[in-house]
């Protein structure tokens, strides 16, 4: 059963309102007059970067600017784990746990297992894997993990992805990452965890794949006037609290 319109709208409103708060708490703490003086005072007395004329109020921005900017995409991925696991459990009937279950010490992004969903639903998510995954499912169904981004910057980052697809088969699912950013992708990790096991949709397809399998255009959900507004809101109010900080007015 698909979730009405306007629960669906109060449940993105209610996780992007968690969210943007985070990222405004993340700004309170970071550009504060506190945080300010301890970071300048760590480049003052680092022995390279005065050399590189790098002890400045101007370098202490560019740096929590920089983890701003890494914050924000984290969150904004975080967003898009969370509505596709609320869409699962309502489209599909199942629970939290079966959506989203323990792996060991991870956990997966959204499981759909055909031995938990109804005949007719089973044979509809094994229907769009053919048509996207060009394959006919052998396991019991699919394992989903969801990236905004795809640019793993660690190894550890690719050792958890290369484990996450180990247990998923081992768990008799079919591993399957979607990325939703056309831009950001890095081929040669992408690469290594397809040879894990892992089968990657990115960019638009991943978008159409989404879109059929938990019944919502997820690129499409922000231009919807009450969502749209919320997020206006959020993110002037954001850019406001960055611009009257402690360490912006450094500058």
């Amino acid at each position: 059963m698909d979730m009405p319109e306007h629960v669906l709208e109060a449940a993105i409103i209610a996780e992007l309102r968690h969210h943007l708060a985070g990222w405004r708490a993340k700004i309170s703490n970071d550009f504060s007059k506190e945080n300010y003086d301890r970071e300048l005072e760590l480049l003052v007395s680092d022995p390279l970067y005065p050399k590189f004329g790098l002890d400045t109020p101007d370098y202490v921005n560019i740096r929590f600017m920089g983890r701003v900017s890494i914050s924000i995409g984290r969150r904004l991925g975080e967003i898009y784990d969370k509505i596709p696991r609320r869409l699962a459990i309502e489209k599909y009937g199942l629970t939290a746990q079966q959506v989203s279950p323990k792996l060991g010490n991870l956990e997966l992004d959204v499981g759909l297992r055909f031995s938990e969903l109804s005949v007719a639903d089973a044979a509809f998510v094994s229907n769009i894997c053919i048509r996207y995954l060009n394959e006919i499912i052998q396991a019991d169904g699919i394992g989903i993990e969801i990236r905004y981004n795809f640019n793993p910057n660690d190894s550890s980052r690719l050792r958890k992805d290369e484990d996450m697809a180990n247990r998923l088969i081992s768990a008799n699912l079919r591993p399957v990452y979607l990325v939703f950013s056309s831009i950001s992708p890095r081929q040669e990790a992408i690469s290594r965890l397809e040879r894990a096991g892992w089968k990657f949709l990115v960019g638009q397809k991943a978008l159409d794949f989404a879109t059929e399998i938990f019944g919502l255009d997820l690129a499409g959900i922000w231009d919807r006037p009450a969502i749209k507004a919320e997020i206006k809101r959020e993110m002037d109010g954001m850019m406001s609290d960055i611009k009257s900080s402690h360490s912006f007015s450094q500058f």
